[in-house]
């Protein structure tokens, strides 16, 4: 018969546990605290038996505020957010009508999800976290101690929200695109206005440069992140968010591997859809090479042993 689980508080020495204790309870405060002042903390139905307990009891007591929530609070769907999040979709769109929507403020981005759950996406406003979170590892791209990161990343967007401001005269893009997208915008400040101001940027320590982020064409995307990838020998880490990125990168290594080699050697980009407005861009990152061609060809394709 198996021991009892324990929790894990009660596993560690008593100081360590009140530790733990006293910064996770901080953490879920800082983040509770204000977003329960915000449209759907004071209007979801959802939430209506912690609003009436929080209104009944004394609404400073951070211990008596987290008790009701770990209490009250119960696992939501996005059926209960739905109602809210879609208002960032009325034209026009107004401030007043969006502000403080899931958290305070106007959101930095729409977080657009996959619908591999369902038939539709659904989105999220994601906000700027603040700056004791906006270094937590979950928002940074893997580091590596030497070398370059091989790390395919999109910055591709589904739409540009407009959110007419309360002053009547002037508006805010709002970005709708995928987490990863919108996070690595975030944390850059690559607002998509001067996304063509930045061909020719090259960000320290990656395999490829800001143009190939940048394209929408599925195999343009996936066939020049290879393309500079092999070309770098210095390549130490290799990062992926979904495993189904890694395996289309080997298919175009495998199936594209002589012309990926010819272009390396002779220091060509090739003719692929939808890059003509990137071209010049990346031709001035990817001279000719043939001595990592041969080395290349000596090696051979993932799958030819």
């Amino acid at each position: 018969m198996s021991p009892p689980a324990s929790h894990l508080l009660d596993s560690l020495p008593a100081d360590l546990s009140q530790q733990l204790k006293g910064h996770v309870d901080q953490a879920l405060l800082n983040f509770t605290r204000p977003n329960s002042t915000s449209q759907f903390g004071q209007n979801a139905p959802v939430l209506a038996k912690f609003r009436e307990a929080i209104a009944q009891g004394d609404s400073k007591d951070d211990i008596e505020f987290l008790r009701h929530f770990r209490a009250l609070v119960p696992i939501t769907s996005y059926e209960h957010y739905e109602p809210f999040v879609t208002k960032f979709f009325a034209t026009p769109c107004k401030e007043v009508d969006v502000k403080d929507m899931l958290a305070p403020g106007l959101p930095y981005f729409l977080a657009r999800s996959s619908a591999t759950s369902g038939k539709e996406s659904k989105f999220f406003p994601q906000y700027r976290p603040q700056p004791q979170y906006l270094r937590h590892p979950i928002y940074l791209t893997i580091p590596s101690s030497e070398g370059t990161i091989f790390a395919p990343s999109s910055l591709k967007y589904a739409n540009v929200l407009k959110i007419d401001l309360e002053d009547g005269q002037s508006s805010e893009k709002l970005l709708v695109c995928s987490l990863s997208s919108g996070i690595t915008r975030m944390l850059m400040n690559w607002d998509v206005e001067h996304d063509m101001d930045r061909l020719d940027l090259w960000v320290p320590g990656q395999t490829a440069p800001f143009a190939v982020t940048i394209l929408e064409s599925h195999r343009s995307f996936f066939f020049l992140h290879a393309l500079f990838a092999l070309a770098d020998s210095r390549v130490a880490t290799m990062s992926f968010l979904f495993a189904s990125a890694f395996v289309s990168v080997l298919h175009y290594i495998q199936e594209e591997w002589f012309l990926l080699l010819d272009c390396i050697e002779m220091g060509i980009i090739p003719d692929l859809e939808n890059i003509n407005h990137v071209r010049e861009a990346l031709k001035k990152h990817f001279p000719a090479n043939p001595a990592r061609a041969a080395e290349l060809r000596e090696i051979g394709p993932p799958w030819c042993h």
